[in-house]
């Protein structure tokens, strides 16, 4: 066996951002190797292996926006949960990169359905801070990380994981991210 060290100071020459963004794809390879891992090998995929699956792939989303967004703004500050917070992140790097060729399907988002809109007032407002507390006690970048919140207990409520569709979710990420990517460098 042939031994190869991997050195960290060869990613130190990027910019921050960069380095965000080489960390992202790196994230959402592994994701992408496990989860074709757990398709073609049913007998050892489990509910865990999923989970960690949607961790890498969800800390990868994090870091793509993050790079993006710090290569639009290099003073950008993340403090905070907000900075784990993907509608956040999204909804901040939508705004700096407003062009049709930089939109995409952000996973794991928390979109509110368009039927909400015809709703009372008084039942949406209702709607939007059950869902607001249900994000606080069960926040999605911690549920895929842990098996239980910092109380001990497990997660309240029924989670589940399909290999097969969510590679397609991953492998069109992979699209996302080269053409992203690519247009970050031309620009």
């Amino acid at each position: 066996m042939a031994w190869r060290m991997l050195n960290f100071s060869d990613l130190q020459q990027q910019p921050v951002q960069g380095q965000l963004l080489a960390f992202a794809g790196a994230y959402l390879d592994s994701a992408e190797v496990l989860c074709d891992s757990l398709c073609s090998d049913v007998q050892h995929a489990n509910y865990a292996h999923g989970a960690v699956v949607m961790s890498l792939a969800f800390h990868s989303l994090e870091l793509f926006l993050k790079g993006c967004i710090l290569k639009a703004c290099p003073g950008e500050q993340f403090g905070g949960k907000s900075g784990h917070d993907l509608d956040a992140l999204s909804k901040r790097y939508f705004k700096l990169y407003p062009k049709k060729e930089f939109q995409f399907e952000v996973p794991f988002r928390c979109e509110i359905p368009e039927i909400v809109g015809g709703m009372a007032a008084d039942e949406l407002a209702e709607l939007l801070a059950y869902i607001e507390e249900r994000n606080k006690k069960v926040p999605e970048d911690q549920r895929h990380r842990y098996p239980a919140g910092v109380d001990g207990k497990t997660w309240d409520g029924a989670f589940g994981f399909e290999p097969n569709l969510f590679l397609v979710t991953l492998r069109e990420l992979q699209h996302v991210y080269a053409r992203i990517r690519a247009l970050l460098d031309a620009g």
